[in-house]
């Protein structure tokens, strides 16, 4: 019989790294919806966005 050995570090680090993904593409998307209305001459929202993974 074999043991599996799961490394609870690993698996934290795994799901750490997809939430900083998830937060990435959110804020990316959030740049790319707000360029668009730049570029269409609307008025963007001047409210920082939220959650901004990159500082």
């Amino acid at each position: 019989m074999s043991a599996t050995i799961i490394s609870l570090a690993e698996k934290r680090a795994e799901r750490e790294e997809r939430e900083r993904q998830r937060r990435i593409d959110a804020f990316d998307q959030e740049l790319r919806r707000r360029l668009a209305m730049y570029l269409e001459g609307e008025d963007i929202p001047v409210e920082p966005i939220k959650d901004n993974p990159y500082i």
